[in-house]
Order: C-alpha cells, then structure tokens, then sequence
C-alpha cells in the first residue's frame, strides 16, 4: 500500500504585488477523500472554490468549467483551483485580472528541465540541479501560466512560454508582454506556489527589457 503524502497547510490569505499594486489572494483548502481519485479531487476542489468565494463575499458559489477542464469563476472573481490525491487548495484575488495557484508533490525527474528551463533561468535559478528547486519551479511556472490563461487570448503553448526571473523577495514571471508576481512556499515534501497577473510597468527585467518593480509579499495565516 503507497501512503499518501502529508498534506500542507497553506496560509488563508496572501497579498502579491508590485509596488503600489498589492493584491489579497484568498486561500480554501479541502481534503480528498481516499482512494483519492479523479471524480473525488474534483469535488474537493469545487468545495474549496464553493467555501473561498463566500470569504470573498460572492452571492454565487458556482464554478464552471471549461472545455478544457479550467475552472470559470463568476466576473470580477478571479480564482484558480488546484487538487492532488490528498489535498484541494483554491483560490481567488478578487479585482485581479488573474490568478493561479498550484500544488505538487512528486520530484519530476532531472530532465524535465530541458523543456522548463532556458539558459538564463538554469543560471538563475537552478545552478545546483536540485530536483526539489526545480519541483519548486514547475510549480511556479504553472501557476503563472494559469494567471495569465486568464488575460491572454489564444494561449495554445502559454505554458512554454513563461519565464521565471528572481526579483527581490519573489520571483517573476513573464510571457510575451504579459507579467506575474508569483509567490512560493517550499519544503523537502511540497511546493505551493501563488502567481498574480499584474501589469507592466517600466522597471528592471533579467534580460534588460522592461518589467514591473520588484515583488512584495506577506502572509497571513489567521
């Protein structure tokens, strides 16, 4: 029998933001019900997106769903849900233009950073080649990319197009002239990364270009 990983325990609420432009990020967190299947970790995760909509204060606690399975938050309720075997965690930014959150246990083998990683970021951010740094940026990649799917049209291939760049306290990351602050909590079990799409401003980027200012974060587990 494979025991189940141990789940974490999220903070409620993050603020993510840029200078000027911080943005509360709700968090609801549900446990799946073993065996921990498909139809179950969906469930958990509606109920989590059900229970951090009303801490937000939305009448309507209906998700929808896309074709591709993305969850749809009701307008002005940005939201992201993510689910494992163990664990649901969902969240919303409301006034954002989007929002991802997501949850990994599994190290991903050494390789995966082929396709991950560009050259910079291997400089940057994974000079040691540590499966558990790079189990770290998987998850911050893929909660950029669910925060900019919100705002950017036509996102076939999104994904392989982000980029994470250290910045301050944070990390940011950037697709095209789209940008997001993402926040991260690691340990040697996990890594749960919240990203928040914000504008570009001008300001320092890794490579020169333009960017927002540096990232502030803080973390509030009441």
């Amino acid at each position: 029998m494979t025991e189940r990983p141990r789940s974490p325990e999220p903070p409620s609420a993050w603020l993510l933001g840029g200078s000027g432009r911080p943005r509360r990020v709700l968090l609801e967190t549900v446990p799946v019900g073993p065996p921990g299947g498909t139809d179950a970790q969906h469930r958990a995760g509606r109920a989590a997106a059900a229970a951090v909509l009303r801490r937000a204060g939305c009448a309507c606690g209906t998700v929808g769903r896309r074709r591709s399975g993305a969850p749809v938050f009701p307008p002005g309720y940005a939201g992201s849900v993510t689910h494992t075997e163990s664990l649901a965690v969902a969240a919303v930014a409301p006034g954002s233009r989007g929002v991802g959150v997501d949850l990994e246990f599994r190290l991903p083998e050494a390789r995966l950073h082929r396709f991950l990683l560009d050259d910079s970021e291997r400089a940057s951010l994974w000079p040691d080649g540590d499966r558990e740094r790079l189990r770290r940026l998987f998850a911050a990649k893929e909660a950029a990319f669910k925060a900019l799917t919100e705002c950017h049209e036509g996102h076939g291939g999104l994904f392989w197009r982000v980029r994470l760049r250290p910045h301050g306290d944070g990390l940011w990351a950037r697709a095209g002239d789209r940008y997001a602050v993402v926040r991260d909590e690691t340990t040697s079990a996990y890594a749960f990364a919240v990203a928040v799409a914000v504008g570009a401003d001008p300001g320092p980027w890794a490579d020169g270009t333009g960017g927002p200012a540096a990232p502030s974060t803080v973390i509030s587990r009441s």
